[in-house]
């Protein structure tokens, strides 16, 4: 009996796979379009501020 190789159960690890989708709620979707357009207003700031310095 002690030179069995033990035995690896499937059925736990596909539980865990069939349950792990997980889905974020609104305000992360809010926070990243917020951060998005906060780094298209940054890019376009400094786009703008680029022009002025070298003009």
């Amino acid at each position: 009996m002690e030179d069995r190789a033990p035995v690896v159960s499937t059925a736990v690890s596909q539980e865990s796979s069939a349950t792990g989708k997980h889905h974020e709620g609104r305000g992360a979707w809010v926070l990243t379009a917020y951060g998005i357009c906060g780094l298209a207003l940054f890019g376009i700031l400094a786009y703008f501020f680029s022009d002025f310095i070298a003009h």
